[in-house]
């Protein structure tokens, strides 16, 4: 779907403003512009996980990403500095005026926020906004596609390969040489865990969150689900952590 509008594109400290066409490139949400130089330049949005293809939900965040370039004008947001994530993508963000482009897909319930270790700031600014979505039942939210998992391998178990939030409580924490384990659940060969390499603490400790004294309290996690032993998600930076008990 190829769609006219008004793009700002950012080049170095100056703005050149022409009409040029762009749209969303594939099913995995990615965007097409084209450059000041006659390149096109393919976008990720920072900071949100949309439905993959061929999962519930995938539709219509894609016919929401169209409608909305559809709609407005939008400005190119990359950032000082151009950032490339490791397929080359230019990880970013539009602006519909007044609105970016990911705050709408997660604000309207059709996205998550969603952090990389390069997109840990835009990630924590979409958190309010999810939870504004979640609690008005906005979207895939409302549709029962997006929802909050406690930590039942058994459930767990039925979301294998996918991203999802999980939020209980720490029954206890495991130390080995290579990993630190959150461990929900009394059997750490069945129960869910969340893992941390030993490598990556270091990220924790200076976002202020002691790993160690989450024993007992209640946290939400979000990640990618494996089966190592039971459900586990493993996490590299402190975005992926809500701790929402004292």
């Amino acid at each position: 779907m190829f769609i006219t509008i008004s793009l700002w594109l950012m080049a170095g400290a100056q703005g050149l403003a022409q009409t040029v066409t762009a749209h969303r490139l594939n099913d995995f949400g990615l965007i097409t512009v084209p450059s000041a130089e006659g390149e096109t330049l393919t976008l990720r949005l920072a900071g949100i996980e949309l439905p993959r293809n061929g999962t519930p939900g995938h539709g219509l965040a894609m016919q929401f990403i169209d409608t909305e370039l559809e709609a407005r004008p939008v400005t190119l947001l990359s950032g000082p500095e151009e950032r490339l994530d490791r397929f080359g993508n230019l990880i970013g963000d539009l602006d519909l005026g007044g609105h970016t482009l990911a705050a709408l897909l997660v604000r309207e319930g059709y996205a998550m926020a969603y952090s990389w270790p390069d997109t840990r700031e835009a990630a924590a600014r979409l958190l309010p906004l999810e939870a504004e979505a979640r609690q008005a039942g906005r979207g895939l939210w409302g549709a029962g596609v997006f929802e909050i998992r406690t930590p039942e391998p058994n459930t767990l178990a039925l979301y294998l390969e996918t991203v999802q939030i999980v939020e209980g409580r720490v029954i206890s924490i495991g130390d080995t040489q290579d990993r630190l384990y959150l461990n929900f659940g009394f059997d750490y060969r069945t129960d869910f865990t969340v893992s941390i390499e030993q490598g990556d603490t270091a990220r924790f400790e200076e976002a202020g969150l002691d790993l160690r004294a989450l024993e007992g309290r209640i946290v939400r996690v979000r990640g990618w689900v494996q089966a190592i032993n039971g459900p586990s998600i493993s996490v590299d930076h402190p975005e992926r952590i809500e701790v929402l008990t004292p």
